[in-house]
C-alpha cells in the first residue's frame, strides 16, 4: 500500500470516529430533549400538578451551568392514583436545591395519558436566562 492509500485510510478511519463520537453524544442528549419538548407541549394542553422529588441523580456530562439529572418523582393522576415516573431535565446548578428529595416541584402530565409527564418550568424553573447571568456575573 503506497503512502497516499494510508493517508486516505488513516483519513477516512479519523472521520468514522468523530462521526461514532457525535453520534454517542447526541443520543446521551436525547432522553432530556424529549423531556424538554414534552415540556413545551404539555405547557399548552397538559394537567397542572405537583409531584414529590424521590431521588436526584446527577448523569455524566453537563453544560456550563446546566448539569443532567435523573429526576424520581411521586404524583397523582387525574384519578387520585399514585404514581411515579423518571425525568431526564437539564437543571441550572444554582436550581439544584429546588429539586432536591422531599422538595415539591410542579409537573404537568397529559390527561389520556398519566404517565406522560414533564417539569412544569412556569412554576418550577430549571433555567437561569442568559440575560439574568450577564448582569450578575
Amino acid at each position: 500500500m503506497g503512502s497516499t492509500a494510508w493517508w486516505i485510510a488513516g483519513t477516512l478511519a479519523t472521520l468514522a470516529a468523530v462521526g461514532l463520537v457525535a453520534l454517542l453524544v447526541r443520543g446521551g442528549a436525547r432522553p432530556y430533549e424529549t423531556e424538554r419538548a414534552l415540556a413545551a407541549q404539555l405547557a399548552r394542553t397538559g394537567r397542572p400538578a405537583q409531584a414529590e422529588v424521590l431521588a436526584l441523580d446527577r448523569q455524566p456530562g453537563g453544560e456550563l451551568y446546566a448539569a443532567p439529572m435523573k429526576l424520581a418523582l411521586r404524583y397523582a393522576d387525574a384519578m387520585g392514583r399514585a404514581r411515579q415516573a423518571e425525568l431526564h431535565v437539564y437543571i441550572d446548578s444554582e436550581l439544584l436545591v429546588n429539586f432536591m428529595p422531599g422538595q415539591a416541584i410542579h409537573v404537568r402530565f397529559d390527561p389520556s395519558d398519566a404517565a406522560r409527564i414533564a417539569v412544569d418550568r412556569e412554576r418550577s424553573p430549571t433555567e437561569i436566562p442568559a440575560a439574568w447571568r450577564r448582569r450578575h456575573p
